[in-house]
């Protein structure tokens, strides 16, 4: 059986989809970048779903995803392990994700889910899929997040209310609005 037939027409499939995806921020969401020189590990707190622990090459901070704000902390991590400590998250044992593996979630609990396609590799492609909805089934509700080389990490919070997306020299933080949110600032909409 000759599977380079079907492989051509799957791959070919899949690219017409792709391109059927919006990229940009998802409706709902406020994205925040920063520059990270060297970035080699990011992971959430589960106890604190806002906070986000950045190890780089200019050492380790804290960001609130709530606030934007940044706390630089003496760097304590363990690669092997793949968990890291901040002073200001207490005795929490924080799991990262980056240049030794790991992971951080790719679902949420209200249903919003993220997915990695590589189309044109090594380039990578991070796409946002709302409600339960599927990339390959409903493209046009998704957003394509991420579309760089060097992915390190990418994922949400605990609550699901924060997500980040990685690579070695930026970090991309997407923190969901709520509807206070949304009435406080409606003139920036």
């Amino acid at each position: 059986m000759d599977t380079s037939n079907i492989e051509d027409a799957n791959r070919k499939r899949l690219f017409d989809i792709i391109r059927l995806i919006p990229a940009g921020i998802p409706d709902g969401w406020q994205k925040t970048t920063y520059a990270v020189g060297g970035l080699m590990y990011v992971g959430f707190s589960n106890m604190h779903t806002e906070k986000l622990v950045v190890i780089s090459a200019q050492g380790q901070s804290i960001i609130d995803c709530n606030t934007g704000g940044k706390t630089y902390c003496d760097e304590n991590y363990d690669e092997d392990d793949l968990i890291a400590l901040a002073d200001e998250l207490g005795d929490e044992i924080v799991p990262i994700a980056g240049d030794g593996g790991g992971g951080l979630r790719r679902y949420s609990k209200d249903g919003n889910m993220l997915a990695s396609a590589a189309p044109f590799w090594p380039m990578e492609k991070i796409i946002f899929m709302p409600n339960y909805r599927h990339y390959t089934q409903n493209p046009d509700k998704c957003t394509i997040l991420f579309d760089d080389y060097e992915l390190k990490a990418f994922g949400f919070s605990k609550c699901g209310n924060y997500m980040a997306v990685c690579n070695s020299h930026t970090l991309d933080v997407f923190r969901k609005l709520t509807k206070n949110h949304f009435s406080e600032n409606s003139e920036k909409y």
